[in-house]
């Protein structure tokens, strides 16, 4: 039986070296592999970089508008309601603002404002009164063009926090109590039984999974096409015949699939270690570097930082080399899930016209697998939001089902929504289906190959295979 099966595949190491070193060579490969690279270089140092730049990061170092360099020359501020203090002024010059005095009217300094170089400002604070009682006050910030906006915005901020800080401590309110009001409360809905998320952990579960899909299904099922068209322009020139003199049909398949596996994964860790090194080079320079410094000091993180070093913590964690060999081997056996389809689909047809049309029902099988993990994430928000993601039903049967687990296990794996052993059970699932798709590979392949005539529907195969 081991002399037979080795006489079937005999050849297989000839055509696996042939499509490898023929493929990487190609200009197709090349320059798509560049262009690959060139995009996950803009998409990583963008999504690092480009967040910095707007001031995104403010917000997830925790700094704020406080400690934003106001770029104005000259501020001044005129205050009708006789609310602002001394002591508020020089609390405003400490935060940044350069107050200048001034004895013109509030309208001759707007229009100097008008001809003015940028950098200048006019904050007035005027009551609003209905009978002779104030209703509350009106901060207007008038300021020269040209003026950077961010900084007119922080300026503006600081007086109008300020006028109500004096307002409510005015009417008696201790600046004790007063600090005590601004407690935030924060409100969420759980799932009893299911972890609480946060915005941040929620995010991360929700971006995750699509990104991860996409390459995926991008590498897998690119690929599994080529090896049906590369089988199929040989099947339909004398290539194939000249083949058959020196290798088995089944060799093809084998040589061909696992040449093309080979040269996925290898694009796959590129794409990896492209990515990587973006991310290295550009922290320094963008959120990723602030990042970075909030998880190497988490003991020190409060409040919103202390939440996004909590997210991170509770999403990735987890992390172990096992981890990432069980997504090596997710992938190599997704790929040969679809390549090995792909084989077949692409020996059933007789001519390159038909080719297209004989794809379809593996282009909608990769869809469906796609789909079925990418719009879960999108149609389960609620589910998200309320940390029951792992209970949606929908979502389970996705790491599960064989079309679609090799696209949902990865980032299921690294957010660690699965336990180990459910991740093993779904594995082993999705490598039985390989070895069945194998096996039926394996009973027609030499038929379909040499099949000539009208195009071999699926149903025809399964057919083939249960005669064999």
């Amino acid at each position: 039986m081991k002399n037979n099966n080795a006489g079937i595949a005999r050849g297989w190491k000839k055509v696996f070296s042939f499509t490898f070193t023929q493929y990487i060579k190609t200009k197709s490969f090349i320059i798509g592999t560049i262009i690959i690279s060139l995009i996950v270089i803009l998409i990583v140092g963008g999504i690092n970089i480009i967040p910095k730049v707007l001031g995104a990061s403010d917000e997830i170092t925790g700094s704020g508008n406080q400690n934003t360099e106001i770029l104005l020359n000259t501020v001044y501020l005129t205050d009708n309601s006789g609310v602002i203090t001394g002591e508020d002024r020089e609390a405003l010059k400490t935060s940044g603002l350069k107050l200048a005095e001034s004895d013109k009217s509030t309208d001759d300094l707007i229009s100097e404002l008008s001809q003015a170089e940028e950098g200048q400002a006019l904050i007035t604070v005027t009551p609003e009164e209905l009978d002779g009682a104030v209703l509350g006050y009106a901060v207007k910030t008038f300021y020269s063009p040209g003026t950077d906006g961010d900084s007119v915005d922080t300026a503006s901020g600081l007086v109008t926090e300020i006028v109500k800080y004096r307002n409510i401590v005015d009417l008696g309110v201790s600046p004790e109590d007063y600090a005590a009001s601004q407690r935030y409360v924060t409100a969420s809905k759980i799932e009893a039984g299911s972890d609480e998320w946060s915005i941040f952990e929620t995010m991360i579960n929700y971006i995750v999974p699509m990104v991860f899909s996409l390459v995926l299904f991008i590498l897998i099922f690119a690929y599994g096409q080529t090896v049906a068209q590369s089988i199929a322009t040989e099947k339909t020139s004398r290539v194939m015949e000249l083949l058959l003199t020196s290798v088995r049909p089944l060799a093809i398949v084998i040589g061909k699939v696992l040449a093309m596996g080979l040269i996925s994964l290898l694009q796959f860790i590129l794409i990896g270690v492209v990515g990587g090194a973006t991310f290295l080079v550009t922290a320094p320079f963008g959120i990723g570097g602030d990042l970075m410094n909030m998880l190497q000091n988490a003991d020190i993180q409060v409040g919103e930082n202390a939440e996004i070093v909590d997210a991170v913590n509770s999403s990735f964690g987890s992390l172990s080399p096992l981890t990432f060999i069980l997504i090596l081997v997710i992938f190599i056996l997704g790929f040969l899930f679809f390549a090995l389809i792909a084989a077949l689909v692409g020996a059933s047809i007789s001519r390159m016209e038909d080719l297209a049309q004989a794809m379809q029902p593996y282009s909608l099988l990769g869809v469906l697998g796609f789909y079925l993990a990418y719009f879960p994430v999108i149609f389960t928000m609620e589910s998200i939001d309320t940390g029951a993601a792992s209970t949606n039903p929908m979502q389970i049967f996705s790491y599960y089902f064989p079309v679609s687990s090799p696209f949902a296990l990865p980032s299921a794996l690294l957010l660690g929504t699965l336990s180990l052993p459910q991740v093993i059970i779904a594995t082993l699932i999705l490598a039985v289906f390989v070895a069945l798709v194998a096996v039926i590979v394996a009973r027609v392949y030499e038929m379909i190959i040499l099949h000539n005539g009208s195009r071999l529907k699926f149903g025809d195969i399964i057919k083939m295979a249960g005669r064999k």
